[in-house]
């Protein structure tokens, strides 16, 4: 088993039951105790779990899913967001993409396109457009954050020289008002400022962040041209909010 899966398994199984001990973990995961224990470590380190004695446990304190557990969570969903989300894809077109996982999706759709240039905050992003498609990619600088994130002054900075035609993103939480949320402040700076120099907006949002709420405001529904999701609220009032720039087929978007 890779040590991705594990941390994968091990977040998931505390999420279910809040704690666990090395013992227990050794025994769901088939591996030996000192693994386990380098595992523990390791998260820790990362500001994923606290250790305690015989075990571990969440940390308490809300925080961003880490980017091991959000490249694997509701995969399907946002599959078929970028499948309706292509559609809006031109060629000669320039385009920012925001650090989610969310946007990794698009890759595919991005290497049929011509002329394609691309200004990204993801290491990741840049990284399978540089090996499956002949996009011409601007990787801003920066602090790394979470292994493939570049975050901070210099990351804004390098955002100002820039101009797109459209921009991709994600976020935490789409509340029943319109409102978009983040948990992660360092990801909220930098798209902020992608959107001041975007034409168009395109919010890409699976169903299981409906309603939510989080710390920090990224945007208002106002700000945004369309909101792409794989399926349309429950709430009513979210539905209004949203009105005629909620998307969940193709057959809504304008023919191109």
């Amino acid at each position: 088993m890779l040590k991705e899966d594990r941390y994968d398994q091990i977040y998931a199984i505390l999420r279910e039951r809040s704690s666990a001990t090395v013992q227990y973990l050794q025994k769901r995961l088939y591996v030996s105790e000192a693994t386990i224990r380098r595992d523990l470590e390791a998260m820790e380190k990362g500001g994923l779990i606290e250790r305690v004695w015989g075990g571990a446990v969440l940390r308490t304190a809300e925080k961003d899913i880490p980017s091991f557990v959000r490249l694997r969570a509701n995969a399907g969903k946002k599959e078929r967001i970028a499948s309706v989300a292509s559609r809006l894809l031109k060629n000669s077109a320039t385009i920012f993409f925001d650090s989610s996982t969310s946007c990794l999706p698009l890759v595919p759709y991005l290497a049929k396109r011509k002329d394609i240039t691309v200004i990204t905050s993801s290491l990741k992003m840049s990284q399978m457009l540089g090996s499956r498609s002949s996009a011409i990619v601007n990787l801003l600088g920066g602090q790394v954050y979470e292994g493939y994130i570049l975050t901070g002054h210099t990351a804004v900075e390098s955002v100002r020289n820039y101009h797109a035609n459209q921009m991709f993103f994600s976020c935490s939480g789409l509340g029943r008002d319109g409102c978009v949320w983040s948990i992660e402040p360092r990801v909220v700076e930098i798209n902020r400022e992608m959107m001041k120099r975007a034409d168009q907006k395109i919010l890409l949002c699976d169903s299981s962040k409906f309603g939510k709420t989080q710390i920090w405001q990224l945007a208002d529904i106002k700000d945004i041209d369309y909101v792409i999701s794989d399926a349309v609220p429950e709430d009513s009032a979210l539905v209004d909010a949203l009105g005629d720039k909620l998307i969940t087929s193709a057959d809504q978007l304008p023919k191109t």
